[in-house]
């Protein structure tokens, strides 16, 4: 751990096995018992990844605050944004920051990757982070910006999706990355808005992925009628008897 003090070294989850077999890097676990313990010469320098915890992420800041350690290259141990701005139940399946407004119709936010997240428990390939991992991080990042600067609270709405266009151009690993958002259009519908928009994933200064998208934003009350009405339309079309053709 004495190379800590030398140089920044990359925290990432504990889960990341092969990605942890690269010189410069240390589990969470590993970091957080080491300034537990309080050993070395002096606080190390690192650098927070992706993979931690909400309570480890809190723990490490708390080591920040108190001098423990120094952070390389971010001003603040980044922490999940609220669920409630994400749609998930569930503070292990948040998978972004804080927002930041950067410029018109422009917002930025951390990727604070969990390991724990339900689109990557079960899906861990190599040394990358899977690209279903990333869709859902966009769709997160968007269904924030929307809840927190494009509609009002009331009345409560519900989010369509019309279509999503991915791109991917780079593995994205479980070091610092950032997702920006970026309004193309927001217009009034029939019942609702309809807005259009670009997510794109960096890191390390490249764009990793982009995903175009379009969505539909309907007052819940009828949102629920058009699904009530479509479920009900699709189970008569299933158990309607159908007419062979070509007889």
């Amino acid at each position: 751990m004495n190379a800590a003090h030398e140089r920044s070294v990359m925290v990432v989850g504990d889960r990341f096995e092969e990605f942890l077999t690269h010189p410069g890097t240390i589990g969470v676990s590993a970091m957080l018992e080491f300034l537990r313990i309080g050993a070395g010469d002096g606080p190390p320098k690192i650098t927070v990844g992706q993979g931690l915890t909400g309570e480890q992420l809190a723990e490490l800041d708390k080591f920040a605050e108190t001098g423990r350690c120094v952070l390389s290259t971010q001003d603040h141990v980044p922490q999940p944004v609220e669920r409630a701005v994400t749609h998930k139940v569930y503070e292990k399946n948040v998978l972004i920051g804080d927002l930041e407004r950067v410029g018109e119709g422009r917002y930025r936010t951390p990727l604070v990757l969990d390991e724990r997240v339900e689109v990557l428990e079960d899906h861990l390939t190599g040394l990358h982070i899977p690209a279903v991992t990333l869709l859902e991080a966009a769709r997160q990042t968007w269904t924030a910006v929307t809840e927190r600067y494009l509609i009002e609270p009331e009345p409560k709405s519900r989010f369509v999706i019309s279509h999503v266009n991915s791109t991917f151009l780079n593995f994205v690993f479980p070091i610092p990355a950032q997702l920006e958002y970026r309004l193309r259009s927001k217009e009034k519908g029939p019942v609702g808005h309809v807005i259009a928009f670009t997510v794109e994933i960096q890191q390390t200064g490249r764009i990793a992925a982009r995903f175009e998208a379009e969505i539909r934003v309907i007052p819940e009350r009828f949102a629920e009628k058009q699904e009530a009405m479509a479920a009900r339309q699709t189970l008569r079309d299933e158990t309607t008897p159908r007419v062979p053709t070509g007889v």
